[in-house]
């Protein structure tokens, strides 16, 4: 994933700071366009193709519909992780053809900040979102120290949490990498977005509180996208998943950061959960390359500025 630039950062906090502070809710279409291109010399039947459906009623943001204009019939699952659904749909691409199907899906997105929500309702998160795992290494030393010293200079849950989610951006220099986690960022030092969301997860966690990374598309200064752009996190506080976003509170003129932020990003996985995923209904022989797939995606405004 190409990761978001500090260049772009105070680049963009210029031109949106213009108008970020008067948008109070917007509605986007973020539409998915699947393509098949098979240059094959037969055709490919009952190809089966999943796509994670956004987030569908957090505090930033609530899917109001979701629109397929083709014959086949969406099928809707549930990941096996990330507390999120995606849909899946079959269809025929004849040989020597690309065969295009689209998604989309109409999004409602909201300012917020946890200061002026209620409590919410949601039960405790049991399981995997205290624990481990690959990028959010809880119970490696250095991650473990850190949290240790954040909880004996803390008295609150809040105040734990506000030093978990600024302790990345005192520790991490930022630097576009591939996807190294938590561990790595404390002992380099450097890292992109998705460091500093796994850091503050980790933390959390650590200190047991359930906590997830996110993968968003940051639509501000652009609009297409072949995969999410952008990492953030949530955290369980107060009884409801709050956002976190370590990364865009560098600057605080973008609006982001600790239970707040504005409506240029749309929250599409949690928990490193995959995008999108394929079935091919045959078996290809080894001589044959399978059929290229690209995907493409696209934010548009239907209202608000």
């Amino acid at each position: 994933m190409k990761k978001l630039t500090m260049q772009f950062i105070f680049v963009f906090c210029i031109q949106y700071t213009l108008c970020a502070y008067a948008d109070e809710s917007k509605v986007v279409a973020l539409t998915a366009s699947i393509t098949v291109n098979n240059k094959l010399d037969r055709d490919i039947s009952g190809y089966i193709h999943r796509i994670s459906v956004p987030v569908e009623d957090g505090v930033q943001q609530r899917l109001l519909s979701v629109r397929y204009k083709h014959p086949e019939v969406l099928k809707y699952k549930r990941h096996k992780r990330g507390d999120t659904r995606y849909v899946e749909f079959k269809f025929d691409v004849p040989a020597q053809s690309s065969v295009t199907r689209s998604v989309i899906f109409e999004m409602e997105l909201k300012e917020y900040n946890y200061k002026d929500l209620p409590k919410g309702t949601i039960p405790y998160p049991k399981g995997r979102y205290i624990r481990p795992q690959k990028y959010i290494e809880t119970e490696s030393p250095p991650v473990k120290l850190l949290s240790q010293k954040i909880q004996s200079s803390s008295k609150s849950d809040e105040e734990r949490l506000l030093a978990a989610f600024q302790a990345p951006q005192d520790i991490i220099e930022y630097r576009v990498q591939s996807t190294k986690g938590a561990y790595y960022a404390v002992i380099h030092k450097t890292g992109d977005c998705t460091e500093y969301a796994a850091l503050f997860t980790a933390l959390a966690r650590s200190m047991g509180y359930p906590a997830r990374v996110t993968s968003e598309f940051l639509f501000a200064s652009r609009n297409e996208f072949s995969q999410p752009n952008h990492h953030a996190a949530e955290v369980y506080f107060n009884g409801r998943w709050l956002p976190v976003d370590p990364n865009l509170a560098i600057d605080s003129k973008l609006g982001y950061g600790f239970g707040s932020g504005r409506v240029s990003k749309i929250t599409l996985t949690r928990d490193f959960t995959w995008v999108w995923s394929n079935v091919w209904p045959e078996r290809f022989q080894p001589h044959e390359e399978r059929p290229k797939v690209t995907i493409n995606w696209k934010v548009e405004i239907i209202r608000g500025s």
